[in-house]
Parts: structure tokens; C-alpha cells; sequence
């Protein structure tokens, strides 16, 4: 938190790009958001039809290009380390794929849980295309949407892990 001490953290698009201040967390904010992602999928948003897990997503898709926009432009950081709402989206994309499937709880973590190492492996290795988008597209679109590609990735390999496991 020392290295944005001129920061207003008050500001609305600085609380919302920082899911409510888990991106100043000091030790890997990108995973304190995905992990606070997870949190948030396992305790509420699993319980929303896939209507409303859809139009949730969008939302945050279309609500974080504007605020991690304005935060990169007040912090004056091209992608501010504190903006983690691109981990939120990643996260609660990569679990859409679980949407239609109805899984007991305990499966449920498990399938969480792999969603969460898979993209956190990808958002942080940035494979083709993943890293090209994060080199070339700029602004809040550029920071929201290598990470939806590398939830992309995940949901691909977390389905494909499903099928072979659980035979669906």
C-alpha cells in the first residue's frame, strides 16, 4: 500500500477495479482477486440461474473496462497491479462452463478449485494469444479482455477435465 500512498482509494473506480480493495492486498493481488473470485462464486453466485450468472458477468465485463480505464489513468500505471476486477471476470467465466451441470457440493469445490489453478496458470503465463492481447490492446478493454482469453483457455481444459473425470 506504501507505493500508492497519492492514490485515493476513496475513489469509486479505484474501490471497484480493486474489488473492494483485494487488489492492494500485498502478496499477489492478481490471485487475491481470483481467490476472492472463488469465494464469491462458491457462496453466492452458484445459486443464481444461468440467466443471471450471465448478465452478472456481463456487467462486471462492461463495468470493469470503464473503472480499471479511470484507475490506470489516475494511477498512472498503463495495467495497475491493484486492478484485479479482470480476475473476477476471468474467474466467474472459467465457472460458467459448470452453469448447466449439476455437481454435489463436494465436486463442486474440487471442479472450483482446478478452475482457479488453471486460470491462474494461464492469466500468469499468458500463452498465444493471451499475451499478445495484454501487449497490444491498451486501456480498461486491453486489461479486461487478456484475461477473459485466458479464462477462455481455462474453460476449455476444465470442461475437457470434466468429461474425462465425471463422463459429462
Amino acid at each position: 500500500m506504501e507505493k500508492y500512498k497519492n492514490l485515493d482509494i476513496r475513489n469509486i473506480p479505484i474501490l471497484i477495479s480493486s474489488f473492494f480493495y483485494v487488489g492492494f492486498f500485498p502478496f499477489g493481488p492478481g490471485t487475491a482477486g481470483s481467490v476472492a473470485a472463488f469465494l464469491l462464486y462458491v457462496l453466492l453466485l452458484r445459486f443464481l440461474n444461468p440467466f443471471y450468472y450471465i448478465v452478472i458477468c456481463l456487467l462486471i465485463f462492461i463495468s470493469g473496462v470503464y473503472v480499471s480505464s479511470k484507475a490506470a489513468k489516475i494511477s498512472g500505471i498503463a495495467d495497475p497491479p491493484f486492478v484485479v476486477i479482470d480476475e473476477v471476470l476471468g474467474y466467474l467465466t472459467v465457472m460458467s462452463g459448470l452453469l448447466w451441470m449439476h455437481f454435489d457440493f463436494f465436486h463442486l469445490l474440487i471442479y472450483a478449485f482446478c478452475g482457479l489453478l488453471l486460470f491462474r496458470f494461464f492469466d500468469i503465463l499468458k500463452p498465444f494469444p493471451v499475451g499478445t492481447i495484454d501487449k497490444k490492446i491498451g486501456g480498461g478493454f486491453g486489461i479486461m479482455l487478456d484475461d477473459l482469453a485466458a479464462a477462455v483457455f481455462s474453460l476449455i481444459i476444465l470442461r475437457f477435465v470434466i468429461v474425462v473425470a465425471a463422463g459429462f
